[in-house]
This record gives C-alpha cells, structure tokens and sequence, in this order.
C-alpha cells in the first residue's frame, strides 16, 4: 500500500451528509445533529401535510355535495355508461372537481417522504461507516506507533536497565492522535516517575507491508537458554512493548467510543447480537472502497488489512466490552410508529388511512426492520421523527379545520355579499 488508509479517507459529500456534518460541528455530536434533523424534517413534513389534509377535505366537501347528483344520474343512466360517464363528467365540471386533483398532492407526499427516507438512510449508513473505519485506523494508528518505540534507543535503553534490574514498573502512555504526539513514561512499583520522554511525533507514513514486518517481529521467540543474552533481553523489551500496544490500543478505543445512553457504539445497530466493536468485514469492505487496482491486488495476494487487523484487535478482544443494545430502539420505533397510525385515524374520526388496517402492521414491521438491522443513528431519527409527527398531529388537524372554516366563512360572506348587492344610484 501506498500509504496508510487514514490520510486518504475522505468524509462522505453527499447532501444529508454535508447538513449533518453542518449540525455536528455546531451541536458536538451526530446524536445531537440527527435529533435536530429528524426535528426540522418532521416539521416540514407537517406544514406540506398542512396543504395535503386542506385539499383532501375541500375535495371530501365537494364530494359530499355531489352524492346526491351523483346518486340520480347512476340511477337514471346506469343502463348507459356513455352517457353516464358524460353525466358523471359535467356534474365535476360543475363543481370544479378533479380526480387527479385529489389524488395527486396524496401521492406526491408519498414519493417526497420515501425518497427522503431512503436516501437519508444511505447518508447515515454512510456516516457510520466512514466513523466506523476512522475509528479503527486511528486505533491502527495508536497500535503501530506504540509499536515503534521498540526503534526509540533511548527508551529501548532504559526499560532493558529496568527489566535486567527485575524490578517491578509499569508504563504509561499518553496519545493523542489529532496533535500527532506521543508521550512515553516508565513508573516504579510505587508510580515514581524513572523515565518520561514527551512529544514523540506520531508516524503516519509506514505502508500497510512495513507494519505488518513491524507486527511480525514481536512475534519473535526467546532465545534458548544459554543462548544470546542480548538477543533474550530484546525479546523481552520487545514482549512488554507488544503487551503495551494491545493494552494502550484498547484503552484508546474504549475512551473514544461514541456511545449515547445504553448504546456503546452509536454507528452499529442497536442489539444484543451486535458488538460494538468493528468486524473484519466492515473495516475491509468498507477501505477495499479507497484502494486503487494495484492496491486491491496487493491486498487479494497478501492480505495485509487482513493481518494487521488481526494484531490490533487482540486487545479489544481481552476486553468484555458486551453487546451494542437490546432491542430497545426497535421496540420505541414500531410502538411509535402503531401510535402515529392509531392517532392519525382518531384524529380523521374514524376514518382510515390510505392502506387502512394493513398500515398498522406494514409500516411498523418495515420501521422495526431498518432499527433492528442498521445504524443506531437512523434508528433514532426514526423515533423521533414518528414522536415529533405524533405531537405536531393534533396541531396539523386544528389548523386545517380553522382554514377550513375561514375558507367556508369566506364563501359565506361573498355569497350574502352577491345577494346583498344596492343596485340604487348613489347621490
């Protein structure tokens, strides 16, 4: 490989994903940021609904004022369906009804919240996997670099003088990967400091070939007894330093996990068959995406993500970190969503929704089946969105009935206005 996957992994550029990187930077986090946005979708949903429920009940009206017509020309030119369809036609000239017109604005909502939620469910899926594998290579970042301490001969030095002592010591490391610093430090038994070195730069230009040699020669055996002792003390320097890697790799990753709540890791679904830590698949699938042709054959003959993959996640693996949720998102997603249907029908007195009692169980089930398999970021969104449709509802409907109202007052007054009409001559 060229170099490491971590300088070129570019932040998804589409739409959803330029906005809720916007809302992150200005809200700290995605939970934040797809809060927010469910919140505003939601409210522009409801105002469009607005204009929806206004004409379906104009049209509702209208069609209450034609059943009686309606009614005598089936009756009296049912036997004829030329001409009652001619019949039909004038009595919707009539009163200015049209049936495309009702069921147009219905069906451009549809087609508008569809491609809106598919096409925010791939930005989020896609912001997750990008966080997902900034996640391991910064954790593959912070593996290699301790690592390479074993090339530091100061410290090599001085930890051999503390492991030929026999004393007992332990070491600390500070990392931090956006200042690209490393600091070292060996503490005695009792935490005296016995060697600090600061601001080791963090290296970022080994390719992926070099750190799998890197990882590979910490793979080396003692040597026999009676052997080299040099060769013996080099081993153990490189043991410790190998232990320290997988232990200050873990600890990094658990630190700068982004959980929320009960969720440990907010870019893996919400279940308990899922880890929260990154599988092997996801990490390869995902970089086999920024890999050039000789890249891809590189990586097909030798595996070397595969390898280092491996070294790297030894010490997560120590770790019982559980499972990424249980259940409980999916749960609050299909029972909101029954609860957005069940009101909506209250709220239309009885009548139901396009699909009727089917939507009761297909919206649910498809809602449940996207929490349950994909990001906890889109699962939440979900939630909140059917939670902020359930709140506007009540709103949405009081506002069309006072338009509605208003409208027919109008009609009223213009109406008496006709009727009223002082056709005498003015003085």
């Amino acid at each position: 490989m060229d170099s490491l996957m971590l300088l070129v992994l570019n932040e998804p550029s589409g739409m959803w994903e330029t906005i809720l990187g916007a809302f992150k930077s200005a809200m700290g986090s995605y939970i934040l940021a797809v809060i927010l946005l469910a919140v505003i979708v939601r409210i522009i949903f409801s105002v469009v609904d607005i204009f929806n429920k206004r004409i379906n009940l104009k049209n509702s009206q209208i069609n209450e004022k034609m059943k009686p017509e309606l009614e005598a020309v089936q009756k009296k030119y049912g036997h004829d369906k030329v001409l009652l369809q001619k019949k039909q036609s004038e009595i919707y000239k009539k009163y200015q009804f049209s049936m495309v017109g009702t069921c147009l604005p219905m069906l451009i909502m549809m087609i508008l919240q569809m491609v809106v939620f598919l096409t925010l469910w791939t930005g989020l899926q896609n912001v997750s996997s990008y966080n997902i594998v900034k996640s391991y290579e910064n954790t593959k970042t912070a593996y290699y670099n301790v690592l390479l301490l074993n090339e530091n001969e100061e410290f090599t030095q001085k930890l051999n003088e503390v492991i030929e002592s026999g004393q007992e010591y332990s070491i600390d490391v500070d990392l931090n990967i956006d200042a690209k610093t490393l600091k070292v430090t060996i503490l005695s038994a009792e935490n005296e400091e016995l060697y600090s070195q600061d601001n080791i730069a963090i290296v970022y230009d080994k390719t992926n070939a070099e750190i799998v040699d890197l990882i590979n020669n910490y793979a080396k055996e003692e040597t026999e007894e009676g052997g080299d002792v040099e060769g013996q003390v080099l081993s153990s320097v490189n043991l410790a330093i190998k232990e320290l890697a997988e232990n200050e790799t873990a600890d990094y990753y658990v630190e700068n996990m982004e959980s929320f709540l009960w969720i440990k890791n907010i870019y893996k679904a919400e279940s308990p068959m899922t880890s929260p830590v990154f599988t092997k698949e996801e990490i390869t699938s995902y970089l086999n995406n920024y890999y050039s042709e000789e890249e891809k054959q590189l990586e097909e003959e030798n595996h070397y993500e595969e390898q280092i993959f491996d070294a790297v996640i030894v010490g997560l693996d120590e770790r019982d970190l559980g499972v990424n949720g249980y259940f409980v998102l999916v749960i609050l997603a299909v029972g909101a969503s029954f609860l957005s249907i069940f009101l909506s029908n209250r709220l239309m007195k009885g009548k139901s929704a396009p699909g009727g009692k089917l939507m009761y169980i297909i919206m649910p089930l498809i809602l449940g089946i996207f929490t349950l398999m994909y990001t906890s970021l889109f699962a939440i969104y979900i939630i909140v969105g059917q939670l902020v449709m359930i709140a506007m509802a009540p709103l949405t409907n009081l506002i069309v009935k006072k338009w509605a109202a208003a409208s027919a007052k109008k009609q009223e007054q213009k109406r008496k206005d006709i009727i009223d009409v002082d056709y005498r001559r003015k003085d």
